[in-house]
């Protein structure tokens, strides 16, 4: 029944279905709806201009392909009634699904009709039920957006891994998400590994693999995007690559999900979540990589952070710091002219000490590296040869026994000991420069002025005390969790034997070394047995004259 005899309408048919709104595939689906309509059409002799079809597209936003063209064609007067089946298919976003029929809708004299809603903007110009019928689409799309996510939720709980493609290396050979291992590309992912342990850093990898021509992750894994859009940074491996490769867990057999979601079920908007939110199976698959060496590369990278690494880089770049404020300290190369040629120096320094304006205050040192290393690494030798003479190298009760001694956690509590009285001297500081304050001794501008400094100071001796603090419960939490393995101890033997130092080998021995002031030297291991024996070379009088 045509009610405007006098008009010719201009059909058009909308249909759209998405899974992720909660659309029943069998009664809301392309071929029901297009029936529907068109015998609707055919009933009321309305003329169909064309068929508009969003297969797969979400109610909760407009964007949508077919609908943007039935709105161009609204726009250029070859549409003037829109039919849908039900409220639904328009939208469930209930304020812009409003939006187009109370207002969009009427200012380009477009008659809209939802088929089985009833609902007809002729038959009722102020469309007193859509509101309703609106807000309660949109509750119901929330709803169901809700039951999806506790439902996916589930079952990444339970092992279900959803991954529309496996990490690289692995290769999906189910539609639970069920991975095994590529063959060819699990050996470029352990050879990164070795890379990086060997000294590489990531943009060196990268640029090796790309004179190897092996092609990055992308096209190897044929995704359809990085396919279509081929540049000349999407087909070479980038330092990036390498690095998301390198702190994957995938490779130790862990499913790690819930990295990211979306900010509402109304937005395709994706937030990054914190490491405490995401879902962890472990042991869900094959593992690449043993964990050994995971843990070793994580540490490299922890020390190595905002380092560019270089084929000419030092053996202890990365693992240099400050006793007194806690930062890396620089290495830097000079070269100088003489009548006999140019002559090198390589010096280690404090840049916050150096710095003419900073929060932290610290003291200068100058030490030629040179000899530094040496000294060093004689130390570290000392250390490998006690050890392997012990009775701990060979013997299990004697290695408990040993790390139950903790020597080396007399020099942290010594180091504990200093900075709780160097926090009581700060706050006294702070009190008296307060009391100078309040008896007009000290002018406001001088107090914020002198305040500010010792404040810093007091932020980074609290920060130094807690790391020190953790330090010592993990001698007693984890004191045999990191003993030091077979394997590792075929190294050592061979070190000893060779006497030659890799930043590989080192990189696997040392997790940091420290100077102070007075030029003393801890070196902190990466395994407890050999922290216990105490890497110490106090005063090491090799300052360099600038």
């Amino acid at each position: 029944m045509n009610i405007e005899k006098n008009i010719e309408y201009s059909v058009a048919i909308y249909i759209r279905l998405s899974k992720e709104d909660g659309d029943k595939e069998e009664s809301e689906s392309v071929t029901n709806q297009r029936k529907i309509l068109r015998a609707f059409a055919e009933e009321n002799h309305y003329r169909i201009y064309d068929e508009y079809v969003d297969d797969g597209y979400t109610g909760t936003n407009f964007n949508r392909p077919d609908f943007k063209r039935m709105i161009t064609d609204i726009e250029n007067k070859k549409v003037n009634m829109v039919i849908t089946k039900s409220l639904s298919r328009l939208g469930r976003d209930y304020i812009e699904t409003g939006r187009y029929i109370e207002k969009y809708f009427p200012e380009n004299n477009i008659r809209y009709i939802a088929v089985l809603d009833d609902v007809d903007t002729f038959l009722d110009k102020n469309c007193d039920t859509v509101a309703l019928k609106n807000i309660f689409n949109d509750f119901f799309a929330k709803e169901t957006s809700k039951n999806v996510k506790r439902t996916k939720n589930k079952k990444k709980k339970e092992g279900f891994y959803y991954i529309t493609y496996a990490p690289f290396g692995y290769k999906k050979v189910s539609k639970s998400g069920r991975i095994e291992i590529d063959e060819v590309q699990s050996k470029i992912v352990k050879m990164i590994f070795d890379l990086f342990i060997a000294g590489k850093g990531t943009y060196q990898i990268a640029k090796e693999l790309n004179n190897l021509k092996i092609d990055p992750p992308g096209l190897q894994m044929k995704m359809a995007n990085v396919l279509k859009n081929t540049t000349d940074t999407t087909n070479k491996w980038s330092h990036n690559t390498v690095r998301r490769i390198l702190e994957n867990e995938s490779y130790i057999g862990n499913c790690v999900q819930n990295k990211t979601k979306k900010i509402s079920y109304k937005s395709k908007k994706i937030i990054s979540l914190s490491e405490e939110e995401y879902t962890i199976t472990e042991k869900h698959h094959e593992a690449i990589i043993d964990l050994d060496k995971f843990n070793l590369v994580q540490k490299i990278l922890a020390n190595h952070k905002n380092n560019k690494v270089r084929d000419t880089d030092v053996l202890l770049k990365g693992i240099l710091y400050c006793s007194h404020c806690n930062n890396k300290l620089i290495i830097r190369t000079k070269t100088d002219k003489t009548k006999s040629g140019e002559k090198i120096r390589r010096y280690i320094y404090c840049q916050t000490a150096n710095k003419e304006f900073s929060n932290k205050k610290c003291y200068k040192k100058y030490i030629n590296y040179d000899k530094f290393e040496k000294e060093t690494l004689d130390k570290i030798t000392e250390i490998l040869n006690m050890y392997i003479n012990s009775n701990a190298f060979k013997n299990e009760e004697a290695l408990k026994k040993l790390l139950e001694s903790q020597e080396s956690r007399y020099t942290i509590d010594n180091k504990i000991k200093k900075l709780n009285n160097d926090l009581e001297n700060i706050n006294k500081k702070i009190n008296m420069a307060y009391s100078d304050r309040l008896n007009g001794i000290l002018e406001e501008q001088d107090f914020k002025l002198f305040s500010v400094g010792l404040i810093n100071e007091r932020k980074r001796i609290e920060s130094l005390l807690y790391e020190l603090k953790s330090q010592i419960k993990g001698f007693s939490e984890n004191m045999m969790s990191e003993t030091i393995k077979s394997d590792m101890k075929k190294v050592i033997e061979n070190l000893l034997k060779n006497k030659l130092y890799t930043k590989e080998v080192l990189n696997q021995l040392v997790n940091r070394i420290e100077v102070d002031k007075n030029n003393n030297v801890i070196i902190y291991f990466n395994f407890h047995e050999l922290n216990c024996l105490g890497g110490v070379i106090e005063n090491v009088k090799q300052a360099v004259n600038l």
